[in-house]
Parts: structure tokens; C-alpha cells; sequence
């Protein structure tokens, strides 16, 4: 077993939490809530939110995040579906071309290792 540690920076402000989806394959990738691996919720202080997750089993994970400052479980989005919420997926991809795949967010997670996911909100 391995663990996540997780850092995501950039928040505007402290109000509100740090919604955390953490996938272990594409399926669903990057909103379903039914086929995430893993679902967890931190606070933000100092315009940071930290969190480690141990015995993570040996593999490929993605984490997709947004900063749920009213704290009603949901991302607020424009007309057209762009997030207004900050938001921000494992390894900073490029937006350029729409959502990033889970291959493109995924890192591997090795037994006895910790593997850190660093977050920039957008």
C-alpha cells in the first residue's frame, strides 16, 4: 500500500472547503461521483488545503478538485458549463482543448512510496 498526499494552493479565499474526487481509472473521469475511488472533503487554511490518504492500493490515480466556497457539494457553472468555482486537476494540465483525459492527470501510486499530488486552482 502506498499514500496520497495531496497540496491544492491558489484558493481566493478560506471560506468554504476543498472538494476531492480521486479516481483509480478513466471511467467516469473527472465528475462522477458513483465511480471515484474515493470522495473527501478539507478545509482551506491560509489559502492552502493539505491531506494525506493512506493504504492506497498499488496503481494510476487522477484527482480532480474545486473549491466549494458555499459549501452546497456542487460546482456553480456558467451558461455554457464553465466552472466558477476554482477548480484544478492532478499535474496542472492545459484547459486548452477542454477537460484533460485521466491518463493525462494520473500519477502512479507504488507500494511503501508516497506519491504528492500538487494542485493549482484555476
Amino acid at each position: 500500500m502506498g499514500t496520497i498526499e495531496m497540496v491544492i494552493s491558489e484558493t481566493s479565499t478560506d471560506d468554504g472547503v476543498i472538494q476531492i474526487l480521486i479516481f483509480d481509472e478513466d471511467k467516469g473521469w473527472p465528475e462522477s461521483l458513483d465511480d471515484a475511488w474515493k470522495m473527501v472533503t478539507i478545509p482551506v487554511k491560509n489559502g492552502i488545503a493539505k491531506k494525506s490518504i493512506l493504504d492506497v492500493p498499488a496503481g494510476n490515480y487522477a484527482i480532480t478538485v474545486f473549491h466549494d466556497q458555499d459549501e452546497d457539494g456542487e460546482i456553480r457553472k456558467n451558461k455554457i458549463g464553465y466552472p466558477l468555482d476554482g477548480f484544478g486537476f492532478s499535474n496542472n494540465p492545459s484547459l486548452i482543448f477542454g477537460v484533460p483525459s485521466f491518463a493525462k492527470c494520473s500519477k502512479k501510486v507504488n507500494p511503501g512510496k508516497t506519491t504528492v499530488f500538487e494542485i493549482s486552482l484555476r
